[in-house]
């Protein structure tokens, strides 16, 4: 989550704020040695330290866990050995329930507050403004945040020196800020806070910006790139080089790319945005522990991967006979349309050197999958690379000849599942052959004899005891060779057809749900928050309301038939909960798959099914689709919220 602050005032957090006005410029030394003063020598003293600081009430907790846990295994061996199997269901779900509590206990006696690295950055701003004959004002939140011990004595360094690069490179000097027409002191905000069940800290700033101009030309002065490929890059990938090795380093000091890996390592993501002459917003994104982390399980060519829900934007499901429309091909990579986007596509099995294969629906027998291309057919070509070259020395007619064919691809197994992940600032689709569960698994280092294997970033042991790889989207990108795409011909057309459609209140992005069976609804995609899957039985009757336990408390769950003159929910145990937020409030709405995600070109009917909490309909592929007011439903249901 990155805010953008046009002009020279820094709206509030809420939270306590430690602001910080430098003293008169003093003798120091070097601006590079008080940066490492603070970053190094206190990250040392906080790395040596070996014992931390448990509350009773949590030592009491974990001593109650180990014994109900203990009753619990006697019960386990009670059970086996009588052979009474209905017993012994009850007590591993007993058995799942205390590991879960036990997890939790053990995790929270190695989080410390992120206030412990925070403490040190208000002297450090202090003394180099003052070397620097600069006013500073720093202002931090979130100091009560909480991460893993390991992570907090690893983050110091390179936040003291993204702190430091701030207050020397965009701050600028009073006169110039006047200028401007900005205040004569600067301001810099850091702040911790929770998303998506993970640590976001921001460093933003209201000094000289990012010129991603400059950034490239200076790439391209030193032969980190050629002008051509300076030339496709987009805004943002022209901002994302300050991160490329050997362009931003000081003299004796450390490079943007350093600090990038070091929170790479730590499973971590960072990313940059800013104008010139507005400020910087740097975003850094952290795990909360290193020990175990959520995944999303895949499988391709009959092995297990791990991807790190860090890493996880979406999934995607394209139906086999949609993959020739949907395929497109610019310069030399596979993209699809994703919302107004061109994203790459990459085979998890190609990157990974793993030989393709494909079940014969027919008879059921294995064969090696010989495609060179997703889709079947080849689409419009862009001048990426400054060529018109077809990318085969196929002739067009046949070319040409191959496009009218009816699609072979039909059946269910055919269709593609792209996992979109993102490394920095960098989007792409993986494609493997299944999807599995998401899991919380144990991170396993790699063995020597697997460490010089790039695009492996661990291991995990799965619940049958089987080996699972640990992905590192990041090397995945660079061992795929990903090029570009946001700078072609394609994507500006594209572009410019988004524009002009949402220009027009014409385009909408929505995701494709069902109630009941029959009916089709969509409802606007970016209102979604989160989509879960669950079983009938997590819904509990409360009085009038239904709920279900939800992060730790109770979500409020409603239906379209609760509102909207519809088909009642199917009679299905596996169910989807669709989780809006309203405010300080979170609800979620009831519903089935199978689910997808469409963008909509076009008016919509907002007269001939208009109803209670259906804003009208549309047709999305060649099914009549009603289109959610999931505002208007809640206000029908709780109007106290409003």
């Amino acid at each position: 989550m990155q805010n953008d602050y046009q002009g020279q005032a820094l709206p509030p957090t809420s939270g306590p704020a430690a602001t910080v006005t430098p003293l008169p410029a003093s003798p120091q030394n070097e601006l590079a040695e008080r940066t490492g003063e603070w970053s190094g020598s206190r990250g040392e003293a906080a790395a040596a330290q070996t014992s931390i600081r448990v509350q009773v009430s949590l030592l009491d907790s974990l001593m109650t866990l180990a014994g109900e846990l203990v009753l619990s295994r006697n019960q386990l061996l009670q059970t086996i050995s009588t052979n009474h199997l209905k017993c012994a269901e009850s007590v591993g779900q007993r058995i799942d329930l205390i590991t879960s509590e036990l997890q939790e206990a053990i995790m929270l006696t190695r989080m410390q507050p992120i206030g412990n690295v925070f403490a040190r950055f208000p002297g450090m701003v202090r003394d180099l403004a003052g070397t620097l004959d600069k006013q500073v004002d720093l202002a931090i939140y979130g100091q009560e945040v909480e991460l893993d011990k390991t992570i907090i004595e690893s983050i110091g360094e390179p936040l003291a020196h993204l702190v430091g690069t701030a207050v020397e490179q965009s701050i600028e000097t009073p006169e110039r800020r006047r200028q401007q027409g900005k205040t004569e002191s600067g301001a810099i905000v850091l702040r911790a806070f929770h998303e998506a069940g993970q640590v976001v800290i921001e460093i933003e700033d209201d000094g000289a910006g990012v010129d991603g101009e400059q950034l490239t030309a200076h790439a391209v002065r030193k032969g980190l790139m050629t002008a051509e490929q300076a030339h496709v890059l987009s805004d943002n990938e022209k901002q994302q080089l300050v991160f490329l090795p050997g362009l931003t380093p000081a003299e004796g000091g450390t490079g943007m790319d350093e600090i990038r890996s070091a929170f790479d390592k730590l499973g971590g993501q960072i990313d940059l945005s800013g104008e010139p002459g507005q400020g910087t917003t740097i975003s850094i994104k952290l795990p909360l522990t290193l020990a175990i982390i959520p995944c999303q399980v895949v499988m391709t060519e009959g092995e297990r991967y791990a991807i790190p829900q860090v890493n996880l934007e979406e999934l995607l499901r394209i139906p086999a006979n949609q993959v020739k429309e949907r395929i497109e091909v610019v310069g030399s990579a596979e993209v699809v349309r994703l919302r107004g986007k061109l994203l790459p596509l990459v085979r998890l099995a190609d990157v990974l050197g793993v030989q393709r294969t494909f079940v014969d629906s027919e008879d059921g027998t294995i064969h090696a999958d010989r495609r060179q291309r997703i889709a079947d057919r080849r689409s419009r070509h862009s001048d990426q690379e400054g060529s018109t070259k077809p990318p085969t020395d196929e002739p067009v007619a046949n070319r040409q000849s191959r496009r009218e064919e009816t699609d072979r691809r039909s059946a269910p197994e055919s269709a593609l599942n792209i996992v979109v992940v993102s490394a920095g600032s960098l989007t792409y689709g993986l494609i493997v052959d299944r999807l599995q569960d998401s899991e919380e698994i144990v991170i396993k280092p790699l063995g020597r004899h697997l460490q010089h294997c790039q695009g492996y970033a661990g291991a995990t042991i799965m619940g049958d005891g089987r080996i699972a790889l640990i992905l590192d989207v990041a090397n995945l990108a660079q061992l795929a060779q990903l090029n570009s795409v946001d700078g072609s011909d394609r994507a500006s057309q594209l572009q410019k057809e988004t524009e002009v459609a949402d220009a027009a209140g014409q385009s909408r992005s929505v995701l494709i749900f069902h109630s009941s069976v029959q009916e089709q609804f969509g409802i606007q995609l970016d209102r979604v928050e989160r989509i879960e899957k669950i079983k009938r039985s997590d819904i509990e009757n409360l009085g009038a309301k239904r709920v279900m336990q939800y992060r730790g408390g109770s979500l409020h769950l409603l239906c379209v038939d609760d509102v909207a003159q519809v088909q009642p929910l199917a009679d299905r145990d596996d169910l989807l909960v669709i989780v809006f937020s309203f405010g300080t409030h979170s609800i979620g709405l009831l519903a089935c798959g199978p689910i997808d995600t469409r963008q909509i070109v076009g008016q919509t009917d907002q007269s001939t099914l208009r109803q209670a909490g259906i804003a009208g309909s549309t047709i999305i592929a060649g099914q009549t689709t009603l289109l959610v007011d999931i505002d208007e439903m809640v206000r029908h249901l709780y109007p106290e919220w409003f």
